[in-house]
């Protein structure tokens, strides 16, 4: 049974840097001082029958020139971020629909409201690449041998 556990670690850790795939947590970016205001809204994306429907996880970076913040859409779409005062860029970034920006000016204190309606790209976004397929494939095999030579009697 190591034999079997060694096998599947080891193809997960060869699976995982063969696609360069490991996800490392990002640090916080350094707090700043001073007032900022409040940028809030929803992301939706038309699914495959053109209805709207709240996107999960979209990436929004809000971006004034010399700073980059970024929050993700959560349930219902919902997002919202903390900002130093200025002008911003506010784009939202999801798999499978088109980039879309939106300009917001921040000030002291302020609420802005940024609603998103995506559009599909009709980009395919493939789910695990070809390559990440066959290695677990390989991996599956070489373990379900290992298994069957164990289990034949002696």
């Amino acid at each position: 049974m190591k034999l079997v556990r060694s096998i599947i670690l080891t193809s997960i850790i060869a699976l995982m840097l063969l696609e360069g795939r490991l996800v490392a947590a990002q640090s916080q970016p350094a707090q700043f001082s001073g007032g900022g205001g409040y940028i809030s809204g929803t992301v939706l994306g038309f699914d495959m029958y053109d209805q709207l429907q709240p996107i999960v996880w979209a990436a929004i970076y809000a971006n004034n020139g010399q700073r980059t913040f970024i929050t993700y859409s959560g349930s219902g779409g919902f997002y919202e971020m903390f900002v130093p005062v200025g002008t911003y860029n506010v784009t939202v970034l999801e798999a499978g629909y088109v980039l879309t920006s939106s300009s917001v000016s921040v000030s002291d204190g302020s609420s802005s409201t940024i609603n998103f309606n995506l559009e599909q790209s009709h980009v395919p976004v493939p789910e695990f690449p070809a390559s990440s397929t066959l290695i677990l494939l390989a991996a599956l095999s070489i373990a379900m041998v290992a298994l069957r030579r164990r289990k034949r009697p002696a």
